[in-house]
């Protein structure tokens, strides 16, 4: 058997939709300062998530709490904005 080689093909641009050219525009606009968003889709919906949350007697202690970005969580994307 030949040893098959791996070749890199060029990068080809995100299709020109018009919800990809909605996020650029999104991405594009002046950010406030106290006013948190995503990175990638530029959105500034945010779910407050704890991770390793134990409980004792019916009250949540402990964990680690992240803001994750809701438009990537509902395309099954965990993007954390901090």
């Amino acid at each position: 058997m030949k040893p098959r080689h791996l070749t890199v093909i060029p990068k080809t641009p995100a299709p020109d939709t018009p919800q990809e050219r909605g996020r650029a525009r999104i991405k594009a606009m002046p950010k406030p300062a106290d006013i948190a968003q995503c990175s990638r889709c530029g959105g500034r919906e945010l779910i407050e998530a704890r991770t390793g949350v134990t409980i004792s007697r019916g009250r949540a202690s402990g964990g680690t709490k992240c803001f994750l970005c809701v438009l990537c969580l509902a395309r099954g994307e965990r993007v954390v904005v901090s």
